[in-house]
């Protein structure tokens, strides 16, 4: 399992709290509107439990959300409306995926 860059990016020290609200607002709605893209590609499918006579409902994905083409619409869809550089798209992008990517897991253990 290959390890995962963290990326930063500086903000000047001093710089006007207000100033950075915007920001970081639209940061934020820009991850939710990613999770919310995710969460409406997952289908719920049943799975038979070892030794039981019970099935488990597990998520999975209707799309291949993990492809680079799924990716590349994503990204464009969330750069039509941002008026920030682009890494930082990416960036929210990157942390919605490992914020879902941290639920699934989490929920498969139980």
């Amino acid at each position: 399992m290959g390890a995962t860059k963290l990326r930063t990016y500086t903000v000047r020290h001093g710089a006007d709290p207000e100033a950075l609200l915007p920001l970081l607002q639209a940061y934020r709605d820009a991850v939710n509107r990613v999770l919310e893209e995710l969460w409406g590609q997952v289908e719920w499918g049943q799975r038979s439990i070892p030794g039981k006579k019970q099935y488990r409902l597990l998520p999975k994905f209707k799309a291949d959300v993990h492809s680079n083409e799924y990716r590349r619409q994503l990204r464009n869809r969330i750069l039509a409306e941002w008026p920030y550089a682009a890494h930082w798209a990416d960036s929210a992008i990157k942390t919605a995926y490992s914020i879902f990517k941290s639920w699934r897991k989490n929920y498969a253990k139980g």
